[in-house]
């Protein structure tokens, strides 16, 4: 690493505080979880006006669908949440060190990734939820395109060997996501003995229709 200017080693100095601090992660986690609550409302909604014939969609509201937008805070917290939790379990690699670039684990962005860089154990559906989480939020929520042709596909390999599609959204999928949020918070809380804000239970405020 270059030698840093006298101007450069305060910033650094920060840069290094705040990137260790895995109450930052929490808090930045719970923000974007906030946002997308203020969304659900709007999904659910979207949902209850989908009309369903004989297991087929076939006709849907005329209005804006924003599915994306909240899969995509969604998404965003959760790996925030992860991140926080990496940060903790690393944080002796942090001491004494002034840092200027953020550590390859952190700028992962697959949410099955990082659940098992955190040893969570994710059920099938688990597996199923974060896959199109992490689709949706690594590209198809943001751009028209992937960011290469391997993008593209809708399919995808889990732990039991086969193959599913995870390019898709479903009405349970808001309870499922209050379910999984909950339960990563409190795997969160447990490691690291941090609890940011024990006021956002998503169980306790059901989105109004």
């Amino acid at each position: 690493m270059k030698k840093l200017q006298p101007h450069e080693v305060q910033l650094a100095i920060q840069f290094s505080e705040r990137l260790a601090d895995a109450e930052l992660w929490i808090g930045k986690a719970e923000e974007l979880l906030a946002a997308a609550k203020i969304l659900e409302a709007d999904v659910v909604r979207y949902w209850s006006k989908v009309h369903v014939k004989d297991g087929r969609i076939v006709s849907v509201p005329c209005r804006k669908n924003v599915q994306g937008p909240y899969f995509l805070l969604t998404a965003y917290g959760l790996e925030n949440y992860f991140k926080a939790l990496l940060v903790y379990k690393n944080r002796q690699s942090f001491r004494n060190k002034l840092l200027t670039k953020i550590p390859d684990y952190i700028k992962e962005h697959d949410l099955l990734r990082l659940a098992r860089k955190v040893s969570m154990k994710l059920t099938l559906l688990e597996e199923d939820l974060l896959s199109r989480l992490s689709r949706n939020s690594i590209w198809e929520a943001r751009y028209p395109v992937p960011t290469g042709p391997n993008g593209i596909t809708a399919i995808q390999q889990f732990s039991d060997g086969k193959t599913y599609l995870v390019a898709y959204f479903r009405p349970e999928d808001v309870d499922q996501i209050h379910g999984f949020v909950n339960r990563l918070r409190e795997y969160v809380i447990a490691e690291t003995g941090i609890s940011h804000n024990k006021g956002l239970d998503l169980k306790k405020e059901p989105a109004p229709i």
